[in-house]
């Protein structure tokens, strides 16, 4: 008899330490969104070795910004980057809202929105579409020979021509109309062959111009200049309060940019310029869009865009794939209208551009989220060592923050759904012998 009360009281023993050990796995589980101090501590450490002037970075955990954190030099929590390529998201929200009020049809030929005729020249007859547009399938290339000399305020002084490739001079204070006129249309003055790539529809390629297409035609059928518009539909109602394209509204805010020079790798600071086009953001406000992004268009009681909306946005328009997944690094596997769609079921999309870089991703299952932007480039050469160096610290970084929030799995790590599984069922199986023992 007590060598029964014995085993019972072990078996006992053993399901209280499984339970235990399971509910220590739940209140872990429960963390999901805040940040180590140790994970902290690194990334202040990978910012002064890899000397980045200042980065800032912040987490989203379901409906709330859960970590904000300013490193270097300009550590304020309202200090305002550029944000890059990561506009394409806001321009794509943009368009969609024109589309729930039927002002365009994602598959309209975007001629019928221009005041000029644009085609591929060994196409003519393949319609070009927004939707192509939004989803980078449009055959259009990835960036034009005078893009980094248009509306680049800053592009035009001497600071800036040592560095920008490129100086057209016809290009400088004209309007994004005048502009695109200009180089898509086959009898503009800075038209070439080589501004079209594939046939439209046919497969993805990059492109920056389509979305400036995309631009202008908001402007267009909205009757507002860009910044009017999203200030009314999107900044507004999102409580993006330092989000904006004029720096002059953010004077004391705004931060430094520098490009990281090709001698010896130093960081050298250019001036604060404006761009007409040119989104500039805080990590925060950024959080603030992602809060929406990962709970079907809700902020804070506002409906930025319809639940079928986002579904599409969402929806990866490259069913093959650009790379096969990692088991741990995130890589974009495919884009799909302004995000782009990436491994371990996250959304997002990067920045670059003079002086800065930007970044931002966010899983809609788990409601996670993490932004970075910081203020050093190597001018827009993707090959130098310098844009290596920078790229490899961020990277870094990103993969520091967004393990430790759960976002990416870690390699040294045991999966703590398999852990739980396994004490779930050791449990029964354990419980189920000392019931058939009792008998």
């Amino acid at each position: 008899m007590k060598d029964i009360n014995k085993k019972t009281s072990s078996i006992r023993v053993l399901i209280f330490v499984l339970v235990a050990g399971l509910l220590v796995l739940l209140c872990d589980a429960a963390e999901l969104g805040l940040i180590s101090s140790s994970v902290e501590e690194n990334v202040r450490q990978l910012v002064t070795d890899g000397n980045i002037p200042s980065l800032h970075a912040c987490v989203v955990s379901g409906n709330e910004i859960s970590w904000v954190r300013g490193f270097g030099d300009q550590t304020g929590s309202d200090t305002v980057f550029l944000i890059g390529s990561i506009q394409k998201v806001f321009t794509a929200i943009s368009i969609l809202e024109l589309y729930e009020r039927g002002s365009i049809d994602l598959d309209d030929n975007v001629n019928d929105y221009l005041p000029f005729t644009i085609s591929h020249p060994d196409f003519p007859d393949s319609t070009i579409t927004i939707r192509m547009l939004l989803s980078h399938h449009s055959g259009l290339t990835t960036t034009l020979h005078t893009e980094f000399c248009f509306d680049w305020e800053g592009g035009y002084t001497p600071e800036y021509r040592t560095y920008v490739r490129g100086y057209y001079p016809s290009v400088i204070g004209i309007t994004l109309g005048e502009y695109l006129a200009k180089c898509l249309p086959s009898n503009g003055s800075l038209y070439r062959r080589s501004n079209w790539e594939f046939e439209p529809g046919t497969r993805f390629g990059y492109s920056n111009i389509g979305y400036k297409i995309l631009n202008y035609i908001l402007e267009l059928r909205s009757n507002l200049t860009i910044s009017e518009f999203m200030q009314k539909n999107i900044f507004g109602p999102l409580r993006m309060n330092s989000t904006g394209f004029n720096a002059s509204d953010f004077t004391g805010h705004n931060a430094i940019p520098y490009t990281r020079t090709y001698q010896n790798s130093t960081n050298k600071e250019l001036p604060i310029w404006n761009g007409r086009y040119m989104m500039r953001s805080t990590v925060r406000d950024l959080g603030n869009l992602l809060i929406a992004m990962i709970n079907k268009g809700q902020f804070d009681g506002h409906q930025l865009l319809q639940q079928d909306s986002i579904v599409t946005m969402f929806k990866n328009t490259c069913p093959n794939g650009l790379v096969k997944e990692s088991p741990k690094d995130l890589w974009s596997v495919g884009y799909g209208l302004g995000l782009e769609v990436e491994t371990h079921g996250i959304l997002g999309h990067g920045g670059s551009t003079i002086g800065f870089t930007a970044e931002m991703h966010f899983n809609p299952t788990t409601k996670l989220g993490y932004v970075r932007l910081s203020n050093v480039n190597a001018i827009l050469d993707y090959t130098s060592t310098e844009r290596q160096e920078i790229n490899a610290v961020t990277k870094e970084i990103q993969t520091l923050v967004m393990t430790d929030v759960g976002m990416l799995p870690a390699n040294d790590a045991i999966n703590p759904i398999l852990v739980v599984l396994t004490s779930i069922s050791c449990a029964a199986i354990i419980f189920s012998v000392w019931r058939r023992r009792r008998k």
